[in-house]
């Protein structure tokens, strides 16, 4: 018999998240990971590679589609033959951009912030093929957070789940019961919107092995959400 010889992946995920690697998993991308550490830097794409990049109410610097872009580009450079696709994911809540914590207090300030209000999640996502230049797309989502305690937050704060999320809450883990509702995407307010992701890569020629909603009850089995109807994706 045989070997079945390895199909190279041709799509490089721009992210070492777990969770937007989930969500390529459960729509049957064949991808590899590639990280770089040039998102640190204050870079800001040339004119000619941001046309078309969507517009946001938030600093340039604070952009998610730049930080997409910076984090997907230099990976681009080193595999030029590849598709790489790249995702950041900011929360807004009254003009203020709310970036992964910085300890306890910084997440405890953030969620006493988001309390029984409304806020915005934004997911730039960047993608970059072969001689073309970069595609970006926003997806917006709108979540409600019911009022908290402030022994609610204490206690969700030493879960630790909020130390590594953009707002200080994952929404797919325990802060699924901390949240009220969600309009828009689900998978946006995780990090990687699916609609989003399969319409940039089908521009490369990408197309995915599952559909929207195959691919989205994959996922809900492999990650159960506390919140079960909060788990909608349009």
């Amino acid at each position: 018999m045989k070997d079945v010889p390895v199909r190279p992946p041709v799509v490089i995920l721009a992210s070492q998240s777990p969770r937007r690697a989930a969500i390529l998993d459960a729509l049957g991308v064949h991808y590899a990971v590639s990280v770089s550490d040039a998102e640190e830097a204050a870079t800001f794409p040339a004119v000619d590679q941001s046309t078309n990049m969507p517009h946001v109410s938030v600093p340039r610097t604070e952009h998610p589609a730049v930080r997409a872009w910076r984090k997907g580009s230099h990976i681009a450079d080193l595999h030029p033959d590849m598709i790489v696709i790249a995702a950041d994911t900011i929360v807004v809540c009254d003009g203020m951009v709310l970036n992964k914590p910085t300890d306890a207090d910084d997440a405890s300030r953030m969620l006493r912030l988001l309390s029984g209000r409304t806020h915005m999640v934004y997911t730039g996502l960047a993608l970059f093929a072969p001689s073309q230049l970069p595609r970006y797309v926003v997806e917006q989502s709108n979540v409600e957070m019911r009022i908290l305690s402030d022994d609610e937050i204490t206690a969700y704060v030493r879960t630790g789940e909020p130390m590594d999320k953009a707002g200080a809450y994952g929404i797919q883990g325990i802060a699924g019961t901390l949240v009220q509702a969600v309009t828009g995407s689900f998978t946006n307010v995780v990090g990687m919107p699916m609609q989003a992701t399969v319409n940039l890569l089908s521009i490369a020629g990408v197309h995915v092995a599952q559909t929207i909603d195959a691919a989205y009850a994959q996922w809900r089995t492999a990650h159960p959400l506390l919140r079960t109807e909060l788990g909608r994706e349009p």
